[in-house]
């Protein structure tokens, strides 16, 4: 089975926690804001550590990290 994050979801919440802004968001994950734009708008990026750091964020944030992976 493998993971991948539900960029919808974690566009979702970007604009909630953040207000869209890319630079905060980006800030607060822990990864460049251009590797989360392209992420986000492309799909391309969305590895290993774009994985970590939304795991991390939301154990910060007392959030369900499961919510924003698809399974296939």
């Amino acid at each position: 089975m493998k993971s991948r994050i539900n960029r919808e979801k974690m566009f979702e919440l970007m604009n909630k926690q953040c207000r869209g802004n890319y630079n905060l968001f980006g800030r607060q994950l822990g990864v460049d804001p251009a590797h989360l734009y392209r992420f986000l708008n492309t799909g391309v990026g969305g590895g290993k550590k774009m994985i970590f750091a939304l795991i991390a964020y939301c154990d910060r944030h007392n959030l369900n990290f499961q919510q924003f992976l698809d399974t296939e």
